[in-house]
């Protein structure tokens, strides 16, 4: 399987995740599926890798224990930064591989 369609697939096994467990509360099993999308995509490409990373730290966040110190609106940021941002550059890096033949 090309890097490309791997990035894509896990991309959308995120999405799919994510919109299943769209409550900031503490949920292993939504953790669980994110880290096992994780490992399938593995450190092949360096950057879509660090994108992963960076969801993850979010995920961590919005999935673990609820902090006393989290601030209002704190959780929809996460929520846009995962749903949105890191998801479309994760897509986006496997549109540009798709591009030059990978």
């Amino acid at each position: 399987m090309k890097t490309s369609e791997r990035i894509t697939r896990v991309a959308d096994t995120i999405e799919a995740v994510l919109d299943a467990h769209r409550t900031a509360e503490p949920d292993a099993v939504a953790m669980q599926a994110l880290r096992s999308a994780a490992a399938e995509l593995g450190g092949r490409d360096a950057f879509a890798s660090g994108k992963l990373v960076e969801l993850m730290e979010k995920a961590q966040v919005f999935y673990g224990r609820q902090s006393l110190f989290r601030l209002p609106g704190s959780a929809q940021r996460l929520w846009a930064a995962m749903r949105g941002d890191l998801l479309d550059l994760l897509r986006m890096r496997a549109r540009v591989l798709a591009s030059q033949g990978d």
